[in-house]
């Protein structure tokens, strides 16, 4: 007797991309929003910490980096979603 799952998933295979659609489609234009959005957070950090550039917490205060914060998250969210199928 075979297992259920290896028998029913044997044959099935998901595409990680349309075939159809060549070049930049609109999830995937939002995914590189998504990056274009979180990176200069990303690039913030280290270089606030070596002194290149005033740090995070000078610029928004203790309680005002949940704004940098919540504009990283919306940018990986955003990412995320436009790169789901890649």
């Amino acid at each position: 007797m075979k297992n259920k799952f290896e028998f029913m998933n044997k044959d099935k295979k998901t595409p990680t991309s349309d075939p159809q659609t060549k070049g930049l489609s609109l999830l995937h234009i939002a995914g590189w929003l998504g990056v274009a959005i979180a990176t200069p957070f990303f690039l913030w950090v280290p270089l606030g910490l070596t002194s290149l550039v005033p740090s995070m917490i000078d610029v928004f205060g203790i309680v005002g980096l949940r704004t940098p914060a919540a504009i990283t998250i919306a940018g990986l969210l955003l990412a995320s979603v436009g790169f789901h199928r890649i």
